[in-house]
C-alpha cells in the first residue's frame, strides 16, 4: 500500500444532486432546497449542499482510485468518525477529496486483516476544507 497522500478525481456539486439526495433522504430543510428561504434567511445566503451528500460524494471518490485492488481486496467500512463540515458546498462547486493513513494495526479479531484509519479532508476549488472526517476500515493486510 501506498503511504502518502491519496488524492481523488474531482466531481461538480449540482442541483441535480441535490434534489436528488433530498428525494432520497427525506431532507427537505429548505437551506438545501428553496432559493427564496436560502437567498432571505439562511446564513450562507444561498442553497448549500447536504454535509451528507458530501459525505457520500467523497466515498465515492474514494473508491474511484487505485489504492487498492478494489475488487479482489476484502474490505468492511468501520464508521465513519469525527465528521465537520467547516464550510458549506454550493451548486457549482467542485470537490476532491484527499487522504492519508493516520493509523494501520492489525485486526485482533480478524487474521490476516488490518485495521486502517484514513483522514480524510474534501475540499473545493478554492482549496477550503467543505468536509473532514476519519475513515476506519478492516482491510485484507497488503504484503
Amino acid at each position: 500500500m501506498k503511504t502518502d497522500i491519496i488524492k481523488t478525481p474531482a466531481r461538480t456539486i449540482t442541483e441535480t444532486d441535490i434534489v436528488r439526495f433530498a428525494g432520497l433522504s427525506g431532507d427537505y430543510h429548505p437551506a438545501h432546497t428553496n432559493e427564496i428561504y436560502a437567498l432571505t434567511t439562511s446564513i450562507s445566503g444561498k442553497r448549500v449542499a447536504h454535509g451528507l451528500l458530501i459525505l457520500s460524494i467523497s466515498e465515492g471518490l474514494f473508491f474511484r482510485t487505485n489504492y487498492f485492488d478494489w475488487e479482489h481486496v476484502p474490505l468492511m467500512t468501520l464508521g465513519f468518525e469525527n465528521v465537520k463540515f467547516p464550510n458549506p458546498t454550493f451548486i457549482g462547486d467542485t470537490i476532491h477529496t484527499e487522504l492519508f493513513i493516520k493509523s494501520k494495526r492489525d485486526s485482533s479479531k480478524h487474521k490476516g486483516m488490518e485495521i486502517i484509519i484514513f483522514h480524510a479532508n474534501v475540499v473545493n476549488q478554492e482549496d477550503i476544507i467543505v468536509c473532514e472526517y476519519d475513515h476506519p476500515i478492516i482491510a485484507k493486510k497488503q504484503i
